[in-house]
């Protein structure tokens, strides 16, 4: 699908917000702040061909209303009304990520940013057509929960656009070091503990990265797991109707309601 043009935000506007995003990630001290800034607010990034993807499994009456789910400073948002999606909403659990994006759209119509916090989104049952989300369940608290809240604002023959890294892939992608993803769950803390620690045989520089995998709480994700979430869910007719690897070690899927 050749994605539309819109109204872009403001550019005079977007200098202000990237020196705003710039002092708040310095503020956590996010590594390469400056780089990320410029990823954040990039159009279309990373995102086109999320929806170039997504759009191709859906039907014409799935494009109503997208929520856009870990939205960040709304850029994806902007990608997901480009390829026709009338209405974006877009989530988020980080404060300021939200009001940059609503600054950022302020006066574009079709466009909403809300804070949500991480368990429980505030919209009634049945309330979006579609929905994207994009390296969002590997981090967050309950992945199948967090799947389940997502189904229950999509409303029956909607569908749900899921990207993650797959935890079989030989290396873990948010770090490029050897992966221990595979593993059972206790077997796998019990890996990371010991990679991280004086203890273990790696650099220390690889030691770091194993101690951030712990620190962030990252969750393995395969397609099976995503399966018995759905089974598990009890919501009638959800399934997986596509799913394809983009890059190795990444699961795009697209699911039915």
């Amino acid at each position: 699908m050749t994605p539309r043009i819109d109204p872009q935000p403001d550019p005079a506007r977007d200098k202000e917000l990237k020196a705003r995003l710039r002092e708040y990630l310095v503020s956590i001290d996010q590594p390469e702040p400056d780089r990320n800034v410029e990823e954040l607010f990039a159009v279309p990034g990373g995102f086109g061909g999320r929806f170039e993807y997504f759009t191709r499994q859906i039907p014409p009456e799935a494009l109503a209303s997208l929520l856009v789910s870990g939205c960040a400073v709304g850029s994806e948002a902007l990608v997901g009304r480009q390829y026709g999606f009338a209405t974006v909403t877009g989530t988020e659990v980080t404060p300021v990520y939200v009001e940059i994006a609503r600054e950022r759209f302020a006066g574009v119509p079709g466009f909403a940013f809300e804070l949500y916090d991480g368990d429980h989104l505030p919209f009634p049952d049945r309330h979006f057509t579609a929905i994207a989300s994009g390296h969002i369940i590997e981090h967050t608290r309950s992945p199948f929960d967090y799947l389940t809240e997502h189904l229950r604002v999509l409303r029956p023959g909607g569908f749900f656009f899921l990207e993650f890294p797959n935890r079989y892939h030989l290396r873990e992608l948010h770090t490029n070091l050897p992966s221990v993803e595979y593993l059972p769950g206790p077997l796998r803390m019990a890996a990371l503990r010991f990679l991280a620690s004086s203890r273990s045989p790696v650099p220390p520089p690889r030691r770091k990265g194993y101690q951030a995998i712990l620190g962030t709480d990252l969750k393995p994700m395969s397609v099976w797991q995503i399966k018995k979430y759905l089974r598990d869910s009890g919501i009638p007719g959800a399934r997986i109707v596509h799913r394809y690897t983009p890059a190795p070690g990444f699961v795009r899927m697209v699911i039915a309601r």
